[in-house]
């Protein structure tokens, strides 16, 4: 073995001793925890629809709740009705059962994102970063504690843009258009296809959402479907997630909106008429500067990157980008990663990189914990620093294009 590869191999083994501790340590955390945090909603939100009941109905998921004597209340549910068939399996479990199961199943679903980034791009570059982030990339485990959902849709999103990349492009349609309908935001992706004229994946994944809209009919019928996409739908993009009572404007709310509400304040958990329009205006403008500049990419690298800034803007222009989101981040990381080391992208573009990684990786509640010991001005830096990493990240990612051409 050369001395390159043994570095290599003793980075990835210290990456995956890292994470292993930090697993332990998170499941020390989800055992004790039979509320189930944000899986909670998810879960009765299935139970729900299963018993007739509309899983949209921030109460009945609270009275499922409190009937099983797990929790007083429960975060409502605003997720299009086809997760809730992917999410079928819990409906015999317990509330702390499938909260625990869901613990190591979306592990896995973690490994499966690296290993099509590993393949996407295969090198020393995307396996020592995919160890770098296993061993400090802190939302990771955030959001398997939270028992969220996002790395299930980050796999898919990496598995279907590397089968598109492999001349795979009606299964590319079909993996994105799952995730579409898991979450809404790969959406983005889709508009990129059409702007692009790649007509065959961009119809196969609308027509995998429309086939998994009518698969999900029996659990969550036409009068769930129209709440879904006449109500609550509409309202994410006004910082109204069907009743969520999180203020926007809370420490560690990475988006863009979160600017312009601090900038024109509206409602705790609604945006003003000034912030809509501003936060509007302003994703409208990246996204159309984003499609236009990554229009032509000329290889697999090219389209990495452009894959990393595309799932930045999917990141950064909801209402609310919380920690576990950021979980998506692990594409684009890769792929400035490979363009450094391949000499397309400058290596000035560590001194910006290396501490906006920094920043990223620190795990948010001690990050918050020294912030509130600071003035103001510091404060409020600090309140925002993961936002100014990911847009970092995503210029990053752009810059690639200007060196390839």
């Amino acid at each position: 073995m050369s001395v390159k590869r043994a570095v290599l191999a003793v980075v990835v083994v210290v990456g995956l001793v890292l994470h292993a501790l930090q697993l332990a340590d998170g499941w020390k955390k989800v055992a004790s925890a039979d509320h189930a945090r944000d899986f909670a909603s998810y879960h009765y939100a299935v139970h729900a629809a299963f018993e007739g009941e509309d899983p949209y109905d921030k109460a009945t998921l609270g009275e499922l709740a409190r009937e099983e004597g797990t929790r007083k209340s429960v975060h409502p549910y605003f997720y299009p009705p086809p997760f809730l068939v992917s999410m079928a399996w819990v409906r015999p479990l317990s509330l702390g059962t499938a909260y625990r199961a869901w613990y190591w199943l979306d592990s896995l679903f973690l490994l499966a994102t690296l290993l099509a980034l590993i393949r996407w791009r295969p090198g020393p570059a995307s396996i020592a970063t995919g160890a770098l982030l296993l061993a400090s990339f802190t939302p990771l485990i955030n959001n398997h504690v939270m028992g969220q959902a996002n790395l299930p849709v980050v796999a898919l999103v990496a598995g279907g843009l590397l089968a598109d990349r492999r001349g795979f492009a009606w299964l590319a349609g079909v993996l994105v258009g799952v995730a579409c309908m898991l979450k809404m935001s790969p959406g983005l992706l889709v508009a990129w296809w059409l702007f692009r004229r790649q007509w065959k994946p961009a119809a196969a994944a609308c027509v995998t959402a429309l086939v998994l809209t009518l698969v999900s009919l029996p659990l969550v019928g036409l009068d769930g479907q129209a709440r879904f996409y006449l109500d609550v739908l509409p309202g994410l993009g006004e910082g109204d997630y069907n009743g969520l009572t999180v203020e926007i404007g809370m420490f560690g709310n990475h988006s863009i909106p979160n600017f312009f509400a601090q900038l024109w304040p509206g409602g705790k958990t609604s945006l003003s008429t000034a912030a809509r329009i501003g936060g509007g205006l302003t994703s409208l403008a990246l996204v159309a500067g984003t499609f236009w500049w990554t229009r032509a990419p000329r290889d697999d690298l090219d389209h990495l990157a452009a894959a990393g800034a595309l799932v930045v803007l999917m990141l950064v222009i909801p209402v609310y980008t919380y920690e576990h989101h950021v979980v998506f981040a692990v594409i684009p990381w890769v792929a400035v990663a490979c363009a450094i080391w391949e000499g397309r992208l400058h290596k000035a573009w560590l001194a910006a990189l290396a501490p906006a990684y920094v920043v990223a990786a620190w795990q948010l509640s001690v990050w918050k914990a020294v912030a509130l010991e600071q003035g103001p001005a510091l404060h409020w830096a600090m309140q925002e620093a993961k936002a100014f990493a990911l847009l970092v990240l995503g210029a990053a990612c752009l810059a690639v294009f200007r060196g390839s051409r």
